[in-house]
C-alpha cells in the first residue's frame, strides 16, 4: 500500500500526459496533414479543441496557410467555430478572424457553414484596446491591399452573412434593436 501512495502521482502526470496533445499534432494542423490529424483525432478526441502553450486550437493553426481540408474535418468532427485563443497577446481571436488576415475565403466559407458568428468581436492589433469585428478588419485590408481579390471576394461572403463592423454593431444595440 506504501508503494502504491508513491506511484500515484507518477501515475497522474502519465495519464495526464497521454491526453494533452503534442507539438506534432499541432503541427500536422498548421502544416496540412488531413491524415494526421484524422488519425490523431480518431485515437483522442478530445484533442479537437486543445489548445497549444500559446492559446491556438488547430482551427486557427490551419487558418495560418488557408489549410481548409483540416479545417473542414476539424469542423466536420465538432471544433468550436468560434472558439477564442486564450493566449495573453493573442487579441482574444477567432478561427475566422485568422482566415480573414491570411485571405482564405474556403477556410471562411467553411467556418461561416458550420456556424461560426460573422459578427464575433475581437481585440484590434493596433493594441488600442479597441474590440473589432472581421468585418472592420477586412475593410482595413480592401484599403491597404487595393486590388487584390482575395478581400474582394471575402467581402461578398461577408454580405450574404450579415457582417457589420464593430460601429454598426454599437449603433444597433444604441437603437435597441437586436443583433
Amino acid at each position: 500500500m506504501f508503494v502504491f501512495f508513491f506511484a500515484l502521482p507518477d501515475l497522474h502526470e502519465y495519464a495526464l500526459a497521454e491526453t494533452l496533445p503534442g507539438i506534432d499534432f499541432f503541427n500536422a494542423c498548421s502544416g496540412g496533414d488531413v491524415d494526421q490529424v484524422a488519425k490523431s483525432l480518431e485515437e483522442h478526441p478530445t484533442w479537437i479543441n486543445a489548445f497549444t502553450e500559446n492559446g491556438e486550437t488547430c482551427p486557427h493553426l490551419t487558418g495560418i496557410y488557408g489549410h481548409s481540408a483540416v479545417t473542414k474535418l476539424l469542423l466536420k468532427k465538432g471544433a468550436d467555430p468560434n472558439i477564442r485563443s486564450t493566449y495573453e497577446m493573442g487579441l482574444r481571436m477567432h478561427p475566422l478572424s485568422w482566415n480573414v488576415y491570411g485571405g482564405h475565403l474556403d477556410n471562411i466559407e467553411l467556418l461561416l457553414e458550420f456556424g461560426a458568428d460573422i459578427n464575433l468581436d475581437f481585440d484590434s492589433m493596433k493594441g488600442d484596446g479597441v474590440a473589432v469585428t472581421s468585418l472592420d478588419v477586412l475593410l482595413e485590408l480592401l484599403k491597404n491591399e487595393k486590388g487584390d481579390g482575395r478581400f474582394v471576394a471575402i467581402e461578398k461572403v461577408f454580405q450574404k452573412y450579415g457582417a457589420k463592423t464593430m460601429d454598426q454593431l454599437k449603433n444597433q444595440q444604441e437603437g435597441g434593436e437586436e443583433l
